[in-house]
């Protein structure tokens, strides 16, 4: 009998400390997820935060890891100077202090360490951006990865040998350095987690590591409402206003000076990595036109003849890198000499560019001039007529020059509120509409809402105003969603090239319909077009002008004019 009740107690102790050591393990394994998951959180959220200041200037770019030698009193903060490269990739314990939380430790008490692959801390940074980080043997799984390191590790003495990618270590001496002496990942770190091969599965005995994986589908979706928001607070009021900045910077423009007020034609929808973003006369609807004037598909540089007066023999005209200088040679007459210039430019209605007046003309020999400018909506050109007199006679074999500077950007290529939309090439994923009224030739007005020259966009809260007298719209599309297909297999042009074409691929229901005039924001507002339910899955995101915010005590904020 005491034999039994001695064996049955030697039972219940095993079965008991077993339980307690299972229990133990659960509860450190359900610690390191919990540390994970909230390290997680803060990155997504430090993510999004800077997204969405205007001074932030690449949107998306992650926060690098705590030096592996962080300064006496600087732990948690994450490393400057050298993690800047777009390329590398950086690995360190995670920058708690720069996320603005507490300090996290995994299950064993251990802080986590973290890692970020390349293409995450430079310009561009966009949709297009794909994580830089091989996870279990998957490319492009991660933008970074927080790993919980566990407990130390002493595999010097095991038998059998090591799955691939994992080694003998011992781990227990050296985990902590002294101060001023760097920390060594593998002393933390198992099975390539430390050498770059990394990998998230149990390899216990050998590796401990626990690993949370962000990907880029998940900074996309984080920084998405920021940039919405810069879109429409920045953006689009920059772009509805263009001819007003470049007034007030130069004194001159289209509108003021000319009387032509005009949004430029859209350039044409297609494969965005292969736009020229140079308008089309005619297109409302496309890709924002945003090519500066030197690129070749949207070259704006004047070209052109000159008719001299008589006793001027004509040198001829040549466009030259920053202008059209045309050449006379005088005969010596005792009248006095003029000449006509005729220029023409392509593209100007469907760019962003600045404008001249006669004092931008060059005249030698104390000529002066008068200039005309006229821009035509059948062909987007432009065109300048010069009238250059000179007061008095010319002697003999005198050459005169009269030069005509191309027309420049437009300020609003270098307004510091489109830095961040330019730098990161946000252009290839915003579709650019312009309402009929607001383009060069207008065929209908848009005075009142509804009127055949505005657009809609429904969805918007009534708070913003109406929904039927807006000029312009940006809509920011989103990632692929699991309908549509951005690689172009199948969408070839006549030349054998994949132009994407299909508005369908990048927007979402209403908002790929072109020409209809009508856009949508938010699909759980049914559409006037009586839309039946269930509305498709809609990722798009809307900017637009005019657009105002009504706050609570009834005052009236103007966001874009």
């Amino acid at each position: 009998m005491l034999v039994a009740i001695l064996a049955g107690a030697m039972t219940w102790l095993a079965t008991s400390t077993l339980a307690r050591s299972a229990r133990s393990r659960a509860e450190l394994e359900a610690a390191s997820a919990l540390a994970l998951a909230k390290a997680k959180e803060a990155l997504l959220a430090y993510v999004a935060h800077y997204a969405a200041r205007a001074d932030h200037q690449v949107p998306g770019r992650m926060p690098c890891p705590e030096p592996l030698s962080p300064p006496a009193g600087q732990e948690g903060v994450a490393a400057s100077l050298a993690c800047t490269g777009n390329t590398q990739t950086y690995v360190g314990r995670l920058p708690w202090r720069t996320l603005g939380i507490d300090p996290l430790r995994d299950g064993s008490g251990e802080p986590l360490w973290y890692v970020l692959g390349p293409g995450f801390r430079s310009a561009p940074i966009n949709f297009d951006s794909r994580g830089g980080l091989a996870l279990d043997g998957a490319a492009h799984a991660a933008v970074a990865l927080i790993i919980a390191p566990g407990a130390p590790l002493d595999t010097s003495l095991e038998t059998v040998a090591p799955p691939a990618g994992c080694a003998r270590t011992n781990q227990s001496a050296l985990r902590y350095p002294k101060p001023f002496v760097a920390f060594d990942p593998a002393q933390f770190l198992e099975c390539g987690n430390a050498g770059g091969t990394y990998r998230s599965g149990d390899a216990a005995p050998w590796g401990n590591d626990r690993v949370l994986a962000i990907t880029d589908a998940e900074v996309m979706r984080a920084i998405a409402g920021p940039l919405a928001d810069r879109l429409q607070r920045a953006v689009a009021p920059a772009i509805a206003a263009w001819d007003a900045s470049e007034f007030a910077a130069t004194g001159k423009s289209w509108g003021a000076t000319h009387g032509i007020t005009y949004l430029p034609f859209a350039a044409p929808f297609g494969n965005p990595a292969l736009g020229a973003y140079c308008g089309e006369s005619g297109a409302q609807e496309g890709l924002p036109p945003i090519a500066a004037r030197a690129t070749t598909a949207c070259n704006s540089a004047w070209s052109g003849a000159a008719t001299p007066s008589a006793g001027l023999e004509n040198l001829g005209c040549a466009a030259l890198a920053t202008e059209l200088r045309c050449s006379f040679r005088s005969a010596g007459s005792v009248l006095p000499s003029g000449a006509r210039i005729s220029a023409q430019a392509a593209h100007v209605a469907g760019s962003f560019r600045g404008t001249l007046t006669a004092a931008d003309a060059g005249v030698s020999h104390g000529g002066s001039a008068t200039l005309v400018l006229s821009l035509s909506a059948a062909s987007g050109r432009g065109s300048a007529t010069l009238d250059v007199a000179w007061p008095g006679p010319l002697g003999a074999g005198e050459v005169v020059v009269v030069s005509v500077p191309h027309l420049p950007d437009a300020r609003l290529l270098q307004d510091t509120r489109l830095a961040w939309f330019l730098n990161n090439q946000w252009y290839r994923h915003v579709h650019y509409a312009v309402a009929p009224a607001a383009v060069l030739g207008a065929p209908a007005a848009c005075a009142l809402p509804g009127d055949p020259g505005c657009i809609a966009v429904h969805g918007l809260p009534s708070s913003t105003g109406a929904a039927g007298d807006k000029r312009l719209v940006l809509t920011l599309m989103g990632q692929a969603l699991p309908f549509q297909s951005r690689a172009c297999a199948t969408d070839l042009n006549a030349n054998g090239i994949a132009d994407c074409d299909d508005a369908a691929q990048y927007l979402e229901a209403e908002n790929a319909v072109s020409g209809d005039r009508a856009f949508r924001a938010d699909w759980r507002v049914p559409t006037p077009a009586a839309v039946p339910p269930p509305w498709p899955p809609l990722n798009d995101r809307i900017a637009t002008c005019p657009l105002h915010h009504t706050r609570h005590n009834g005052s009236i904020v103007q966001v874009c004019g």
